[in-house]
């Protein structure tokens, strides 16, 4: 690795090293089923614990088994040594009401859900409900253990690839041990080892700060990718009158997932016919089909978090996606 990769890891391993307090506490019908009683014997009733804001929930399910519900249970009496009553592909998490995606990104999740960038201070730590009985109603939540999540990532970020490159070769030719070693990383949380394998999937760019598409900067000296992944996810507003006993109650809007409207557009890198980098704006712009006189004007009323952070929309989208990505090598905004 020469100066530059080393260089160009201090942002990558900052924004790696991101991760959210979580505050959990056991479902109380689940709590009723396997012990008898809502309430769990000291010292078991909250669980809490760090989670990288690039991992997944469901690599966080052995940990809180092992840490938490096993040893709840074995003093309790509830399960005989050897045999867990617990599975951690049945294990799931709801946030007030709500049953999380187990394919979405961490951060992602709290960004849309918690991080209230308007209304003032998030939530932390983030107070999270674990079921580890009786599935939601949705097709995303059963099966969801260690190996579905690996299937899942990969197929991910065989897809950014795609995006990227035109092409998945760079993935597929990865060995079966290079392979591996990715995934370890991503669920040990171990940079070395996952940026190991992402360097030579998308080889290691330019971290110097952003240079402004309107100021000229071009993508010389750069491999240029056909285009950028990214995805949009925009809350659109909830009914009128939902809004109006919100405020009239002096209570906050709560974010549900279905306000979410994802869109993907592969995104170049330069703006069309133009020697500019594509900025955030231009691309939340193809996504959307937003034109017209005002939509400057639309697109300055908005706030875009990536990485819990609150990106300026004249940032070009290749600086974006070197500095501010998630594991699975998309760039995530929240809008």
């Amino acid at each position: 690795m020469d100066f530059r990769d080393f260089e160009h890891k201090a942002p990558l391993q900052r924004i790696w090293d991101g991760m959210i307090p979580i505050e959990l506490q056991l479902a109380s019908a689940d709590a009723i089923e396997l012990l008898a009683s809502a309430v769990l014997p000291e010292p078991f009733q909250t669980f809490y614990l760090l989670v990288p804001r690039v991992s997944y929930f469901p690599f966080m399910c052995t940990q809180i088994k092992e840490r938490w519900l096993d040893p709840m249970f074995s003093i309790s009496g509830s399960r005989t040594p050897g045999n867990s009553v617990i599975k951690e592909s049945e294990m799931w998490f709801e946030y007030r009401g709500q049953a999380l995606k187990w394919h979405y990104p961490v951060g992602l999740l709290y960004d849309m859900l918690v991080a209230d960038v308007v209304g003032g201070q998030p939530e932390l730590p983030w107070g999270l409900t674990l079921h580890v009985r009786k599935f939601p109603a949705t097709k995303l939540v059963p099966g969801v253990g260690v190996q579905a999540m690996r299937d899942m990532f990969m197929a991910m970020i065989k897809e950014a690839d795609f995006i990227r490159n035109g092409s998945t070769k760079k993935v597929m030719d990865l060995a079966k041990s290079d392979q591996m070693q990715f995934l370890d990383g991503l669920e040990t949380h171990s940079f070395e080892k996952y940026f190991a394998i992402r360097s030579i999937i998308i080889p290691s760019q330019d971290a110097r700060p952003p240079v402004s598409a309107r100021g000229g900067g071009t993508a010389a000296g750069r491999t240029v990718p056909k285009a950028i992944p990214l995805k949009f996810y925009m809350q659109t507003m909830s009914a009128p009158e939902e809004n109006e006993r919100a405020v009239t109650a002096g209570a906050a809007r709560q974010p549900d997932m279905s306000q979410f409207h994802v869109a993907q557009f592969p995104v170049p890198l330069m703006r069309e016919g133009s020697a500019e980098l594509t900025t955030l704006a231009d691309a939340f712009k193809l996504c959307y089909e937003i034109t017209g006189q005002n939509d400057d004007a639309f697109v300055g009323n908005c706030v875009c978090l990536s990485q819990g952070i609150c990106v300026p929309w004249e940032t070009p989208i290749s600086w974006l996606a070197d500095n501010l990505f998630y594991a699975d090598c998309f760039l995530h905004l929240v809008v």
